[in-house]
């Protein structure tokens, strides 16, 4: 998924060259402060980089309108395109989803549990991995994401970090 922070190599735990780690980087949102409207996780919009040891993991996000955000990622490992991913938040009657389709994959619905003006969890306890997946953006030119949930058995998660291009 995901969705990035390459959520393409987030979703699928696809590079794990990029900075996987047990220790999240980033702080689960814990405050409802936001309801179903799109327009709550409009602060994901924008253009995110990842550059680790050659290894380019990019993210981008287009402005909340319609009741979606679309994005795409990719990763590039020594010159070539090794993952992408499809990506969209959308507003539901019942909350908003964040829909994964890592290389062009049938798509995976993960369900906003909870937001805030900066931070975002998305869960779906029945996905093979990751179950949750959180963004925040804690400073105006970054923003953090985490997979996380049971792999083979034990629970495990990867933290990416993003910069603004």
């Amino acid at each position: 998924m995901t969705a990035r922070p390459a959520l393409l190599a987030l979703v699928l735990g696809a590079s794990p060259l990029l900075g996987c780690g047990s220790t999240p980087n980033t702080r689960e949102p814990t405050s409802r402060e936001c309801g179903a409207s799109i327009h709550d996780v409009a602060w994901l919009s924008g253009s995110w980089r990842q550059d680790t040891a050659g290894n380019l993991t990019e993210e981008h996000w287009t402005p909340a309108a319609g009741g979606t955000l679309f994005g795409v990622s990719r990763t590039i490992v020594q010159g070539k395109t090794v993952f992408f991913e499809y990506m969209r938040i959308e507003a539901r009657k019942d909350g908003l989803y964040f829909v994964a389709q890592p290389m062009g994959r049938p798509p995976s619905d993960f369900k906003m549990l909870r937001c805030n003006s900066n931070g975002v969890l998305f869960e779906n306890p029945q996905h093979d991995y990751p179950q949750r997946i959180f963004y925040q953006r804690p400073t105006a030119n970054r923003l953090t994401a985490r997979i996380e949930g049971k792999k083979d058995g034990k629970e495990t998660g990867q933290s990416y970090e993003f910069f603004q291009m």
